[in-house]
């Protein structure tokens, strides 16, 4: 079959329409298929038109096409028209949208925006991170707290507990959520539990007393400290602060137990002086002279009673026996509990005349227990502790109380004590046993007071210092070496694993270890430390004038002490971790010292015990 030049064009022409109809018909096709996976796409009435409009432009190629083998249809012609319509309106829709068209960023700036959208993700992701460490922080504050923490929602029903709040009332975490205050505090209690939390959502803060309720029905003493948390202007929850108050109540009882004790003591003791005086006052004789002489020892009484020493009451005591007695010299011993002999007091005029230290072998008095005279004139022996010159004359009187000789009075002057006079010796010897009997009892009073104060101020079962003296002492000392920028070194001492001490080979051994560890500390402390036993196995150690390093050293020779020389059943050593601290390189007031140190023996127990760390410098 030939094919002439007009059939060749005719095939050409047709088949170019053909390919054109095919490439404007893929258009609509290709627009609905990007709207299906592109919804979000502008302008979605103009793409549809536009789609319309090329689909249309590829009908009327195809039906060309077509016509070049036979008549065009009225379709094409129809067709044509509605494509010149469809233009028309793509042209107007065209129009406006061309300015938010124009208006959508370049492609440079959508690729800039990008660039800083995705500095923006990584900057979240690092402030994320930060927050996550924070939070991983503040879990290992709460967590390892001294002090309980709770959170409570608004009706007061706990949502978070730390491990010390478990610990301090016994209930397990599961347990302690979803419970309110209401039930952990005792019926009489909960009206004042309902108004904090009235308080609460008013948005104030509150603080006080109280006790718990442990899981084993016990009451457990604590002070809260409890405050709303805001969200957008409301209360959301409340977060609250426990503090077992258990030993401080503990000390407080027993300190006022010793209190009261010693106040009783002490008015017995008076009442007792008083009545012993009222009676010794209502059977005296009326004579002047007697009068004047009981006149002076009710005021020496009510002068001793203002004394604060021994010393000051001896000295009271001298300046009476001079006008009682007329001694123009004399000495007041008092009795050496650990030598067993006595030692002078005090002294007067010529002090010489009789030895300072004495035994009861050197006094006719001590030895007879009773006033013992000697006069030049008589035939009588002279105690060994005098050294008596040409026409001196002396009278010794015992002091005894409560059953016991406490010390001696020695008189002495140039006239004798006792005459032939019968009434005169015995008057005499009257005031005297009186005026004994007074200096005596007041000086036991007075040991006893001490005492009692000591005991007050004292662990009962380590003799060192207790806590609360040192608070008041740190605050002292605090104070001094602030004035006078001088350093102050705190030690603070765990015995470590102490509690498997306890509960391998029992309380006795543990007491034992506290009391030999103690022994340690105080033989090793310098005369003007202050050594206490904070709490438990915890010690302190105050150690004015020495900074850091030099209360490192003390510590490792504490340490090492301690470790060599204590020692439990069947060779367990002992040992200690020790935290020090000073002002002002690691800390600027008493409780940072305080906190500082006990940071430092933490990281001592941490880094394995046995160890003395020193706290980091504040930057």
């Amino acid at each position: 079959m030939t094919i002439n030049g007009d059939s060749a064009l005719l095939l050409t022409t047709v088949g170019v329409e053909l390919v054109a109809a095919v490439a404007f018909l893929c258009v609509p096709v290709a627009i609905a298929i990007l709207r299906r996976k592109r919804p979000d796409l502008p302008e979605p009435k103009l793409l549809w038109l536009l789609g319309l409009f090329v689909g249309l432009v590829g009908l009327i190629y195809l039906l060309d096409a077509l016509g070049q083998f036979g008549p065009q249809p009225v379709l094409g012609r129809w067709l044509k028209v509605t494509t010149i319509v469809t233009s028309l309106a793509a042209l107007v829709l065209i129009y406006p949208a061309a300015g938010r068209l124009l208006s959508l960023p370049s492609r440079k700036l959508l690729e800039n925006a990008n660039r800083e959208l995705a500095a923006q993700v990584e900057r979240a992701q690092r402030a994320n991170e930060v927050v996550a460490l924070s939070e991983a922080r503040y879990r290992l504050l709460v967590d390892t707290a001294s002090e309980g923490i709770w959170i409570l929602d608004r009706i007061g029903r706990i949502t978070f507990t730390n491990p010390r709040i478990t610990e301090m009332l016994g209930f397990n975490p599961e347990q302690l959520k979803g419970m309110t205050l209401l039930d952990l505090v005792p019926e009489g209690e909960r009206s004042s539990i309902v108004d904090t939390l009235q308080r609460h959502r008013r948005g104030l803060s509150v603080r006080g007393t109280r006790q718990l309720l442990n899981s084993r029905g016990g009451l457990v003493p604590v002070q809260m400290s409890s405050s709303p948390l805001m969200d957008k202007g409301e209360v959301a929850s409340i977060l609250g602060v426990v503090t077992d108050l258990s030993e401080q109540m503990v000390a407080h009882e027993e300190l006022q137990r010793l209190a009261t004790e010693l106040e009783d003591r002490v008015t017995q003791r008076t009442q007792a002086y008083r009545e012993t005086a009222a009676q010794l006052a209502a059977t005296l004789e009326v004579s002047r002279f007697q009068q004047r002489n009981y006149g002076m020892l009710q005021e020496m009484a009510d002068m001793l009673q203002s004394c604060t020493s021994p010393a000051e009451a001896a000295r009271v005591a001298g300046d009476f026996a001079v006008k009682l007695f007329d001694a123009d010299a004399g000495t007041i011993y008092t009795l050496n509990q650990e030598t067993g002999g006595f030692t002078a007091l005090h002294g007067w005029g010529a002090t010489s005349e009789s030895a300072e230290q004495i035994v009861i072998d050197d006094c006719w008095a001590l030895r007879q227990n009773k006033p013992y005279p000697h006069s030049i004139n008589q035939f009588t022996l002279r105690c060994n502790h005098l050294r008596l010159g040409p026409s001196r004359n002396t009278c010794c009187l015992p002091m005894s109380a409560h059953g016991q000789i406490a010390g001696l009075i020695n008189l002495r002057r140039a006239a004798p004590f006792m005459t032939a006079d019968l009434e005169s010796s015995a008057d005499f010897e009257k005031i005297a046993q009186l005026f004994a009997a007074n200096i005596a009892q007041f000086l036991a009073n007075l040991a006893l007071r001490r005492s009692l104060e000591q005991q007050s101020l004292r662990d009962p079962l380590t003799n060192l210092f207790n806590r609360r003296y040192f608070n008041e002492q740190l605050a002292i000392e605090f104070e001094r070496a602030n004035r006078s920028r001088a350093p102050l070194a705190l030690q603070m001492v765990d015995i470590d694993h102490f509690k498997r001490i306890n509960d391998r080979f029992g309380h006795d051994a543990g007491d034992r270890v506290l009391r030999m560890v103690s022994d340690i500390l105080a033989q090793n402390a310098r005369s003007g430390d202050i050594v206490c036993r904070w709490g438990g196995e915890e010690f302190l150690i105050l150690m004015p004038g020495s900074n850091a390093a030099a209360a490192k050293r003390r510590a490792d020779e504490i340490r090492s002490r301690i470790n060599d020389q204590i020692e439990i059943v069947g060779g367990t050593r002992v040992s200690v971790s020790i935290g020090v601290a000073s002002y002002p390189e690691h800390a600027s007031d008493p409780d940072g010292l305080i906190e500082v140190s006990d940071r430092a023996l933490y990281a001592a127990k941490g880094a394995g015990r046995n160890r003395v760390t020193v706290a980091v410098a504040v930057l």
